[in-house]
């Protein structure tokens, strides 16, 4: 069996633990919120273990490169089962000794892996995914009940950072792992680790920011324009200066159409969802 199907299983997973929430919960626009939030969190963090420290290697089979096969794996891996994990988490707020067996799942799910050979271990061991998934799981119930209990405005503006930032992320990384896009920053012999690195920590880190700074914090409608303004001219500088480059038929006006979409993503997340209880 191809080894990307078994990361189809994990997909399968996720859908099943997102829907029954949606289902019993119901408030599907939070949830979307929260979800993004969640994945976002997950995706910075193994961002630093994968890409900067080389801890371990996803193998899903479908591209040469093998830091291509780590962008795709990791945005399935973290998307499907720590988001959609930490979803029914937060709003069942699971207790701890649940949170156990979670972490023993997501173990067992990493031996299975490895014995399938969809996955590799560099220097990185199976407890420390336990120990990791414990305490992110954690700190996203504890998360989740400050935000509606203590209403925080620095809780709702950093909850919509990592939103922002999510939704930034998810064209460049799509469109990086098929070649289109790539950062050419020349941080590391490999594009595509560069690229992810780049694109995460320095690009999308700052565009998020102008997100979240000109329609979270400034909130006044007419402010929305300044990031578009922004992704523009941003784009254009960065492909001058032969760091934006492009492949395969993809070119600067169709990413700053996809950068758009994502900021109408975002600002109707932060007009419509995750108000604090007593609003």
């Amino acid at each position: 069996m191809p080894k990307i199907y078994w990361y189809y299983g994990l997909v399968i997973i996720g859908s099943i633990m997102l829907i029954y929430t949606v289902y019993k919960k119901k408030n599907i626009p939070d949830i979307i919120s929260f979800f993004s939030f969640t994945t976002a969190v997950s995706w910075m963090i193994e961002g630093v273990i994968l890409f900067i420290l080389d801890a371990y290697a996803y193998k899903p089979g479908l591209f040469q490169d093998p830091f291509a096969e780590n962008i795709i794996g990791h945005m399935i891996a973290n998307t499907a089962l720590w988001g959609s994990t930490a979803i029914l988490v937060m709003f069942f707020q699971i207790s701890n000794p649940w949170l156990c067996f979670v972490s023993v799942s997501f173990m067992l799910i990493e031996e299975f892996f490895l014995k399938i050979d969809a996955y590799e271990q560099n220097w990185w061991k199976t407890y420390m995914t336990g120990i990791g998934v414990f305490l992110f799981m954690l700190v996203m119930k504890k998360w989740y009940s400050r935000f509606y209990r203590n209403g925080h405005k620095l809780h709702r503006v950093i909850t919509f950072w990592m939103i922002a930032w999510f939704f930034i992320k998810i064209p460049t990384s799509i469109l990086t792992v098929l070649g289109k896009v790539f950062y050419n920053v020349d941080w590391y012999d490999n594009i595509y680790r560069s690229s992810a690195l780049y694109g995460a920590f320095v690009y999308d880190a700052f565009m998020a920011s102008i997100f979240t700074l000109f329609v979270s914090v400034f909130k006044k409608t007419y402010w929305c324009i300044v990031p578009i303004i922004i992704i523009v001219v941003g784009d254009i500088f960065l492909y001058y200066m032969d760091i934006l480059t492009f492949h395969n038929g993809w070119n600067l006006i169709y990413l700053i159409i996809f950068q758009t979409l994502s900021l109408g993503l975002f600002i109707l997340c932060e007009k419509f969802t995750l108000k604090p209880l007593h609003n």
